[in-house]
């Protein structure tokens, strides 16, 4: 059996704190050299016409902002940011768009060079995981290096 170490650290302090979540997890101890990084922020849900609440319900920006950082801080210069949130209207190809540019996505991308990915307008690939068991999976997640899952805390009524 695998035993994951986890780390539970408050934010106090931009960059620092999920630094130190990091380190006490060794959440970067298996990153390779030149990795190619797939970022999942918990975009689960995005709508245009509802303000969205800052905290509780996705990983707040800030967050992926100072996991970005840490990366970069690490030499990794080939970063993706993907996801696929639920949608009313699933022929809207502007709603992630939307939501990078809201959350502030597109910052990063300019500063870091982050490539932004829309999960469902890209190639899926069927992996079989045995027992008669195949699931598609985004095809991004798969040719990276290390994957960087940022879920939220969070209960659901």
């Amino acid at each position: 059996m695998t035993v994951a170490r986890v780390a539970v650290v408050r934010y106090d302090k931009p960059l620092e704190s999920v630094r130190q979540a990091v380190d006490l997890c060794g959440g970067l101890d298996h990153l390779p050299a030149n990795a190619k990084v797939f970022i999942k922020p918990n975009i689960v849900f995005w709508s245009r016409v509802q303000p969205y609440p800052k905290w509780g319900v996705i990983t707040t920006s800030r967050v992926v902002a100072d996991m970005v950082t840490l990366l970069k801080e690490r030499g990794v210069d080939d970063l993706t940011i993907g996801e696929g949130p639920v949608q009313y209207d699933p022929k809207d190809t502007q709603l992630m768009d939307h939501a990078y540019e809201s959350l502030g996505y597109e910052a990063l991308k300019r500063r870091f060079g982050v490539k932004l990915v829309k999960v469902s307008e890209r190639p899926f690939e069927t992996v079989d995981l045995g027992e008669g068991v195949r699931l598609n999976f985004n095809k991004d997640v798969l040719e990276a290096d290390f994957l960087v899952d940022i879920p939220v805390l969070k209960t659901h009524a």
